[in-house]
């Protein structure tokens, strides 16, 4: 499940301190049908809550109760707790990672999503250009939506786990920021649109991240294809990927300054940073999955999630990133990867990273590998949209700068020094 998901089952189900569950002293207590598996067939199954319900958990009256799931969601983690089925389906699982990545976040906020949904909320608290949701089809649950969102993104005064503000730390969008130079030496892809976002460049920081991720990626796919190859010869060297993937999951546990499932994950560097930092943008990512009561009120209706963002954006007068689309496809699947490879374990076992190769042939049957195999490939492919960089041509450029290439004002990403 993702944040939002598990925020409402721990809102739902996970016992207080004093054995309770979360209640509103208010309103009536939220309500939802328990979540589902995405695709009942995978050999993986992913479980989530309706996005209808979702969205409606985002705009539920109680903002104290939610504060309060997004806390006791936090310390499940750290106390490394599963989340079960009433049935004792295991839906998540936090005995040596969260899941979460700081991988997602980064390639979600390159959209420029969080400036568009912040200019968006600041224009209809300040004014009535975008309308009156009041007296409107779903207008009351989308008031409470911008009402909520305000409260749990842009106020510095509540003691959360997701909150990383304060007097040291004036600027949430300079914390992430700061974060995504030390675990992947890369700036986001425009410049500082609002003033005061400028950040702290950390000395400590993966600057050899991009190059070495991207070699990885080419030697991956190299890999695939020779498994596919029944003539040619094959110039696949697992040693050299298992090799890659040692290195890159040294340097990504180096900036979190142990291994994963030796130290609670809120004892980790980057930990909280990353936690709010994966919050905030599945909150605002979360009313463009699908034609949600927040799209319709504003008119932002269509098919697919990078067209609802570029209205959004029309309608704050800010411009997105011109290969949105394809950072929005890769943000889930590059966590996962990025997740893989800092558990270790299979991604440097060559028995296992030949199987992973040939996953996907004709007549295997290796479910698991092959789910993990399309996360690649869907990374792979987005990889390239997004930065020009071409992964699936040994000779690529690897030269270890990264551009989020955004042409929308002939105007590239800040690239690594």
């Amino acid at each position: 499940m993702d944040i939002l998901d598990n925020i409402i089952y721990a809102h739902l189900n996970s016992k207080l301190q004093d054995n309770t569950l979360i209640h509103s002293d208010f309103i009536p207590d939220f309500s939802a049908p328990a979540p589902k598996p995405v695709n009942a067939t995978r050999p993986v199954k992913i479980y989530t809550y309706s996005p209808e319900d979702k969205f409606k958990y985002q705009a539920y009256e109680d903002v104290s109760s939610i504060e309060k799931a997004i806390n006791l969601h936090w310390y499940d983690v750290n106390n490394a707790k599963k989340y079960k089925l009433p049935g004792g389906e295991t839906v998540s699982d936090f005995a040596i990672t969260t899941t979460y990545h700081l991988i997602s976040p980064y390639l979600i906020e390159n959209t420029k999503l969080l400036l568009v949904m912040e200019k968006l909320i600041e224009k209809y608290m300040h004014d009535e250009d975008l309308g009156l949701a009041v007296g409107m089809a779903n207008g009351e649950v989308v008031f409470n939506w911008l009402q909520n969102a305000e409260k749990l993104f842009f106020k510095s005064d509540y003691p959360r786990a997701g909150n990383v503000r304060s007097l040291l730390r004036t600027s949430a969008d300079a914390t992430r920021r700061n974060a995504y130079w030390r675990m992947f030496g890369m700036d986001l892809a425009f410049g500082d649109n609002n003033p005061g976002t400028g950040y702290y460049k950390a000395q400590a920081s993966n600057q050899e991240f991009v190059a070495l991720f991207e070699k990885y990626l080419a030697e991956i796919w190299q890999g695939f294809q020779n498994a596919r190859n029944t003539s040619g010869p094959n110039t696949t060297d697992v040693n050299v990927i298992c090799e890659l993937a040692i290195d890159l999951n040294d340097r990504l546990l180096a900036r979190r300054g142990a291994a994963l499932g030796t130290t609670k994950y809120a004892n980790q560097n980057l930990a909280r940073e990353e936690f709010a930092a994966v919050l905030i943008t599945t909150w605002f990512t979360l009313p463009f999955t699908f034609n949600s009561p927040f799209v319709e009120l504003f008119n932002l209706k269509s098919s697919v999630i990078g067209d609802r963002v570029a209205r959004a954006g029309n309608k704050a007068g800010i411009m997105i990133h011109n290969k949105s689309q394809a950072l929005f496809e890769m943000a889930g699947p590059a966590a996962i990867v990025l997740s893989a490879i800092e558990l270790g374990d299979a991604l440097t076992d060559p028995t296992y990273i030949q199987g992973l190769l040939s996953s996907l042939n004709p007549g295997v049957v290796r479910p698991v590998e092959a789910e993990l195999m399309n996360h690649f490939l869907t990374v792979i492919n987005n990889w390239e949209k997004a930065t020009s960089h071409r992964i699936k041509n040994p000779a690529a450029n690897l030269n270890g700068k990264v551009v989020i290439t955004d042409t929308t004002r002939n105007k590239l990403g800040l690239p690594l020094k």
